[in-house]
């Protein structure tokens, strides 16, 4: 083989060899990367570690804002037994008596009634549902009793909740009949708009002073939260 030759062959080597390496290179940081995002995947599966764009995708519970007043019912819940269900009827009407009323309907019905007064406001609806975080259940139980319902989340404590005859009550229409379709204990609560979490909902004001729950253990504690006190019907 003669010298230029061997010359061409050497160069072609060296060539060769550098392309040889470049490649290793390559390929021993490609299969490193995978190797990591392999690992990183199997750590995010097993809870290990969090997504790293998860937080990209989250409203912070502070930063979120709604027009939905409506707080959703329990998941897959059913109406409750109606003596778990404490309600104190008020009349925001000046319809003499309607308060006394609706306490003597639920009764019959057998839910667990602490006294009928005046509310301090006048109210238009049908019939408005005052409750805490812990009446949600029994506040739908109670809604789906009448034909229309407003449902309105307050900062009281306990599962009393509070309901307002307004103007637009009918003593013959309102409240449903006890053979309904619409009063079968097996359908789930549902509610009958938009809702959200009670945890996204703004509360209202509690009244100061509820009435003793005949079902607790002892006695709630009353809100110090500012509200008009219902008077004597």
């Amino acid at each position: 083989m003669t010298e230029p030759s061997r010359r061409v062959r050497t160069r072609r080597d060296v060539v060769r060899r550098r392309r040889r390496e470049r490649q290793f290179l390559l390929f021993g940081v490609l299969l490193i990367a995978l190797a990591f995002v392999a690992l990183s995947a199997t750590k995010i599966y097993r809870g290990e570690e969090e997504w790293p764009w998860a937080a990209g995708f989250t409203t912070p519970i502070a930063a979120f804002e709604s027009d939905i007043t409506l707080v959703c019912p329990p998941a897959n819940a059913t109406p409750l037994p109606t003596g778990e269900v404490v309600v104190r009827v008020l009349n925001g009407t000046d319809t003499s008596g309607l308060a006394g009323s609706i306490q003597e309907d639920l009764s019959g019905r057998g839910f667990t009634t602490v006294g009928a007064a005046n509310w301090s406001r006048s109210y238009g609806g049908v019939v408005r549902i005052m409750f805490g975080s812990d009446g949600i259940a029994q506040a739908y139980t109670l809604a789906r009793q009448f034909t229309d319902a407003e449902l309105v989340l307050d900062s009281r404590d306990g599962i009393t909740v509070d309901l307002v005859a307004g103007a637009d009550y009918d003593l013959e229409t309102s409240l449903r009949s006890i053979t309904s379709e619409e009063l079968d204990p097996s359908i789930p609560l549902s509610a009958s708009a938009p809702c959200l979490p009670y945890t996204q909902i703004n509360a209202e004001p509690a009244p100061r002073v509820l009435p003793e729950n005949p079902l607790a253990s002892e006695e709630p504690e009353a809100s110090d939260a500012p509200a008009e006190e219902p008077a004597g019907d």
